[in-house]
């Protein structure tokens, strides 16, 4: 403690502390002591700020920086329940997921982690901000997970802008390894408009594969990838 922190505010120390968290040019025996000030605090705003370490990069020694992430991690996850609502707040504004979900997967159950991502999608979905970096990583994480609602939650980033976006929707839906997904998938495969060579290629190897019939949508045999075709209403490999 500085020699007139006790004149501060509980508001003015948690700031000076997040300040200090995430100034690169600070010393990390430093940073480590406002890690475990803000932890100890544990109150909300505390936590918010502890859980700002995630999002800054490119921190000089990068084993550091993953051993100081790992000290964040540590210190959020002892506070276990307390920690969601602080960290559900956190990744909706936050630039860098992973970290933050893993959090979220060992603080909540399996159906609780996939209904905040499906909330935080949703969010993305609205923005109109061109950067679909973190809508990517959201949609791979929920390729991982078996949920009812997963397949609707990704259905409407089948039209994203960005192809990685469009793929990684994709592969939410085929992950789920449910009927309900190839009406979807088939709209993109006859879209005449989708330049995704790889995504084409990839729901064509589905649809093959698990033998779905395209007989509502008989043009999809003039947009198919190189390498596949169609026989008796079902796509194989040419």
């Amino acid at each position: 403690m500085g020699l007139f922190d006790f004149l501060l505010s509980e508001e003015k120390k948690i700031k000076k502390h997040h300040r200090r968290l995430n100034n690169r040019d600070a010393q990390p025996e430093d940073r480590e002591l406002s890690a475990r000030w803000l932890a100890d605090n544990g109150s909300p705003q505390a936590l918010l700020a502890l859980l700002s370490r995630f999002d800054m990069q490119n921190v000089e020694h990068q084993l550091k920086d993953a051993g100081e992430k790992e000290l964040v991690y540590a210190l959020i996850a002892e506070h276990g329940d307390r920690a969601i609502e602080p960290l559900v707040s956190w990744l909706r504004v936050c630039k860098q997921v992973a970290q933050p979900l893993r959090l979220l997967e060992d603080l909540t159950t399996p159906d609780q982690a996939v209904e905040v991502v499906f909330g935080l999608l949703e969010q993305e979905r609205k923005r109109d901000d061109f950067k679909p970096g973190k809508k990517k990583k959201l949609l791979i994480w929920l390729a991982d997970q078996r949920h009812d609602g997963a397949i609707e939650a990704a259905m409407p980033f089948l039209a994203d802008f960005d192809e990685g976006v469009r793929y990684a929707a994709a592969e939410v839906i085929i992950g789920q390894e449910d009927e309900a997904g190839r009406e979807p998938l088939l709209e993109v495969l006859s879209n005449p408009e989708e330049e995704s060579n790889r995504l084409k290629v990839r729901i064509a190897e589905v649809f093959a594969n698990r033998r779905w019939s395209i007989a509502e949508v008989p043009e999809v045999a003039d947009r198919l990838p190189n390498g596949y075709a169609v026989r008796d209403v079902r796509i194989v490999s040419a």
